[in-house]
């Protein structure tokens, strides 16, 4: 019995775009050497189309999970949409376009944001809603995310991962008897917050047509890890307090469940590369069979649809059985933590 007895995932739904690129066919455009390929170990990413959007995909993965979780969509009370960069317009209420289109009348819509790492967290929020609010019965988590340029070079923004374009979504629902949620740990470490934004546009310095020229209406995460962190040790230290963040999570949430590492038989992580979840599985002491990295392997990093994406298919593809211990775990740009613990 867990701190949200009767409160889990009725439902799950995922959508990966029908195109997909190889980074073998792109490693001679972008000078990726096979040591970079092997380590990165992300095959494949899926990029939407020119008739597809974020909201699209995420309607589409919220419909697959209402179907999932065998209810209306007029049942859902609140619908919880994150993405972790990129909107198709900025100032619009893309939640509220995703209520509409689910045909989710009764629901109040909103959005989270705390980058890759927001999933998790609007699990924490669903969870502590449907348990203090005794008319709220269920709640609809849902993310979506695609990388297009100029605004971000999805193989070259970032060393530790390759983009990939995706949606994923989960109904959280009261009287769940299996795939309960036990708790949930977050943590942000605000020091880091500098590493990841586009410096123009904003109200500190709004867009200029110069800008555009120069580049700097993007985003490249490489280019403000040299700018702010000056050297290899800098680069390292800042790694390792990173890692040793998002162990520390998972470790006061074993503490607060009462369990071990031995305990935990899967863990379903955000979609980084394969050296860092081999890093991250060791520390955690699973085999790295038993993560996702499977599915992370074929997808790339999808921001924050990565964890319920990656429960989706682990769920439909049988590789969680009854009576497992699950941990999600993830992580976010600013830089935030969490994980949670599901009894199936």
């Amino acid at each position: 019995m867990g701190k949200y007895s009767g409160i889990g995932i009725s439902g799950s739904g995922s959508y990966a775009p029908k195109n997909v690129m190889y980074t073998d066919h792109v490693k001679s455009i972008f000078n990726f050497t096979e040591a970079y390929i092997q380590k990165i170990g992300i095959s494949k990413v899926h990029i939407a189309d020119e008739t597809e959007y974020p909201t699209d995909m995420a309607i589409q993965a919220s419909k697959d999970a209402i179907k999932d979780a065998g209810i209306l969509p007029e049942d859902i009370n609140i619908i919880i949409y994150s993405y972790g960069g990129f909107p198709e317009y900025f100032m619009w209420a893309e939640y509220a376009k995703i209520q509409y289109e689910i045909g989710a009348i009764n629901a109040s819509a909103m959005r989270f944001d705390q980058a890759c790492n927001a999933q998790i967290i609007a699990l924490d929020y669903a969870v502590s809603k449907i348990k203090a609010d005794e008319n709220i019965n269920h709640i609809l988590i849902v993310s979506a995310d695609m990388f297009k340029e100029p605004i971000v070079n999805r193989w070259k923004t970032a060393d530790a991962c390759i983009w990939g374009d995706g949606a994923s979504a989960a109904i959280i629902s009261r009287g769940v008897t299996d795939h309960e949620i036990i708790d949930v740990v977050n943590m942000t470490d605000g020091a880091l917050n500098h590493l990841w934004r586009i410096p123009v546009g904003g109200t500190v310095t709004p867009l200029e047509p110069e800008h555009i020229e120069q580049n700097l209406f993007r985003i490249d995460m490489n280019r403000f890890a040299l700018e702010y962190l000056k050297d290899d040790a800098e680069r390292e230290r800042v790694s390792k307090r990173i890692v040793n963040t998002n162990i520390k999570t998972f470790e006061k949430l074993l503490e607060k469940i009462k369990k071990e590492k031995s305990d935990v038989n899967k863990i379903i992580t955000y979609n980084v590369g394969k050296f860092i979840i081999e890093n991250i599985s060791k520390m955690l002491c699973v085999n790295l069979a038993d993560t996702s990295w499977e599915y992370g392997s074929q997808h790339g990093h999808m921001g924050p649809a990565d964890i319920f994406f990656n429960y989706d298919q682990m769920k439909k593809n049988n590789k969680i059985k009854s009576g497992d211990l699950v941990v999600l775990f993830s992580a976010g740009t600013g830089f935030s933590t969490a994980s949670a613990a599901i009894q199936f």
